[in-house]
C-alpha cells in the first residue's frame, strides 16, 4: 500500500490526490492513476483461500494489526490469527466465499481483505495472489492449518 492517508475534508483530499501524481512511488516510477475509498470504520480482516473448480477452502483468518504511529493515522505492524470457530470468522468465510463467487473467481489462490464495519463486513480488495508479503507468516500458517499454507494448498489442488 502506498500513499494511504485518512482526509478528512474535500480539500485535504484534493491536496492529496494531486501530490499522488508528483511523488515516486514505493516501487518506482510515478503514479497514473489513483483509487480514492470511502473510510471504513472497523477492524480489517484478511481471508486467504485456495479454489479449484469454484469450490473454496479457506486456509487462514487474520486481522491486522493497525495502530496510529509516524504521524499517520494507521500503519501496519502485523497481523493475528483468527479462531477458525469464531463466530467472527465465519461470518467473514461465508462473506468471502460469496464475494469470490459473485467475481467467477474459481481456481487458484486469493488474498481478500475485509473490514467489519458496525453494518457488516465489507469488501477492501481481492488478490488473485497468495498472501503477500516475504513468506514470513507461513511457518504460523502451516502450525495452525495441519502442515499447510496457502502455497503448500495451492500447489497440491494442481
Amino acid at each position: 500500500t502506498d500513499g494511504v492517508k485518512l482526509c478528512h475534508n474535500y480539500e485535504e483530499a484534493k491536496d492529496h490526490f494531486d501530490a499522488l501524481f508528483e511523488v515516486e512511488a514505493v516501487n518506482g516510477g510515478y503514479n497514473t492513476e489513483v483509487l480514492c475509498q470511502e473510510f471504513l470504520r472497523g477492524k480489517e480482516y484478511v481471508v486467504d483461500t485456495v479454489s479449484r473448480d469454484g469450490e473454496h477452502k479457506t486456509m487462514a483468518v487474520w486481522v491486522y494489526d493497525k495502530r496510529p504511529a509516524n504521524g499517520a493515522a494507521f500503519v501496519y505492524f502485523g497481523m493475528l490469527p483468527v479462531d477458525s470457530g469464531s463466530t467472527e470468522a465465519k461470518l467473514l468465510v461465508n462473506y468471502c466465499h460469496k464475494v469470490l463467487d459473485a467475481l467467477a473467481l474459481k481456481n487458484g489462490p486469493a488474498h481478500v481483505e475485509i473490514i467489519m464495519t458496525p453494518s457488516g463486513p465489507c469488501l477492501v480488495e481481492v488478490n488473485c495472489r497468495a498472501q503477500g508479503g516475504d513468506g514470513n507468516w507461513r511457518p504460523l500458517a502451516r502450525r495452525l492449518a495441519g502442515g499447510y499454507s496457502q502455497v503448500e494448498a495451492t500447489v497440491d489442488a494442481y
